[in-house]
């Protein structure tokens, strides 16, 4: 009976040093974001490539030292749509092991063509807490100033883990 006893624990804390050791392994990378295709609601044509190429940009400007972005090839395979595209973004986070998710809309603004409203936001994919949200009004002929202007606007309000220091 004792040694049954002792086997049931040493089995127990093996399976507990087995799940950190698990955990920790496949923790979110704090410094990896994963920005999903933006939804473009502007009735007009020549913004539809915004959808992908704006991700692109965005994804292309935060790939650089502290900052990884997971690559939208990546993105392309992982994505699913969702009726609720943040929730869906969060996700995809949380399959590409990146600690955070943007999400980004361009919509038209009534009775203007030249320039749209841009909506981010970065949520943190675990806790689901949103870490910052960005608005702006952009010229319509001007994406790629766009998405260094949001980039900017990532690496100035930081990621998880700045937030914890």
């Amino acid at each position: 009976m004792l040694a049954l006893g002792g086997l049931v624990v040493l089995l127990t804390a093996a399976g507990g040093v087995s799940f950190v050791y698990y955990a920790r392994r496949h923790a979110p990378d704090a410094r990896l974001i994963a920005v999903a295709p933006f939804d473009i609601f502007a009735p007009w044509e020549g913004l539809a490539r915004w959808r992908v190429g704006l991700a692109e940009g965005l994804t292309g400007r935060l790939n650089a030292a502290p900052l990884r972005a997971v690559p939208q090839a990546v993105v392309a395979q992982t994505w699913r749509a969702a009726d609720r595209p943040e929730i869906a973004a969060v996700e995809l986070a949380r399959r590409t092991g990146a600690a955070v998710a943007i999400y980004g809309r361009v919509d038209s603004i009534e009775g203007r063509r030249d320039s749209v409203r841009v909506s981010l936001i970065a949520v943190d994919a675990f806790s689901t807490r949103v870490l910052f949200g960005v608005l702006l009004r952009w010229p319509a002929a001007d994406p790629d100033g766009l998405a260094v202007a949001l980039a900017e606007h990532v690496r100035h309000n930081g990621t998880p883990a700045d937030a914890a220091r």
